[in-house]
């Protein structure tokens, strides 16, 4: 982990990208349009890029020049959950943001996270699967998979939707687990479990409407699926090892 001293007055939101250069153009105008004008936050965005083709890290570099942005450039496609990690363990705020990159995870719902958080949950999750939130527009082969991939999050968590990729954290909770072993894209439900190890741990679950992305492709393909499967074991193995508790978790649409 990083050596820094955390500030409890800025917000760290951390985007993990691969080829997302014509969102990242819109996204963090938006985001500043939300967080620094309307709720007058402090507040960073961290760009994590797999060494994209299509300019994606340059797009970001031409943005920190207007906006407080950071990037990390990573030189290879690595993965999503390691770089959520890596912008996690470079963030200076003392509440850190997760989000995707591609308009699936509306930049509106922000500040909700952030005040779930300062209201006293340590986690809150942007979720399609409680009342008022939803899924919008995908195809039916796509909605089952997703609601598989939760259902067997089941036998790790009570979380409704442990596969949102659209969280807020206390940055505290991350610097307590020791060791982290990102395999794919869902790195909330890995949290979700070492988390567990302390008990009452708060989690708020916050409706979403999950919409389809704006520009570029899915980086959904039957290789994240077999990875998905190998996290689940690891994380069943590494629970049964740690005998962890599951988090307690409060929904609500505030």
């Amino acid at each position: 982990m990083k050596e820094q001293e955390n500030r409890d007055d800025l917000i760290s939101v951390i985007i993990p990208t691969f080829n997302e250069a014509d969102n990242i153009r819109e996204l963090v105008p938006l985001i500043h349009r939300i967080l620094g004008t309307q709720e007058n936050y402090e507040y960073e965005i961290i760009i994590v890029d797999d060494n994209s083709s299509d300019g994606t890290w340059q797009a970001a570099k031409e943005l920190s020049a207007t906006y407080p942005v950071r990037v990390i450039r990573r030189w290879g496609k690595l993965g999503l959950a390691s770089a959520v990690i890596l912008g996690f363990y470079n963030a200076e705020g003392d509440v850190l943001v997760c989000m995707d990159a591609d308009f699936q995870h509306a930049p509106e719902v922000i500040p909700q996270l952030i005040k779930a958080i300062k209201n006293g949950s340590d986690i809150a999750i942007g979720s399609r699967y409680i009342s008022e939130g939803r899924i919008d527009n995908w195809q039916v082969l796509r909605r089952l998979m997703s609601r598989f991939s939760s259902l067997m999050a089941k036998l790790l968590t009570d979380v409704k939707d442990p596969m949102s990729g659209f969280f807020a954290i206390k940055k505290e909770l991350i610097e307590e687990i020791k060791e982290f072993d990102p395999v794919g894209y869902k790195i909330l439900l890995e949290i979700l479990v070492k988390v567990g190890t302390r008990k009452g741990i708060r989690v708020m679950e916050v409706p979403i409407i999950f919409k389809l992305r704006k520009f570029g492709k899915s980086k959904l393909d039957l290789g994240e699926i077999i990875r998905y499967g190998v996290l689940l074991s690891k994380l069943m193995m590494w629970k049964l090892k740690a005998r962890v508790s599951r988090p307690t978790c409060r929904r609500t649409s505030l």
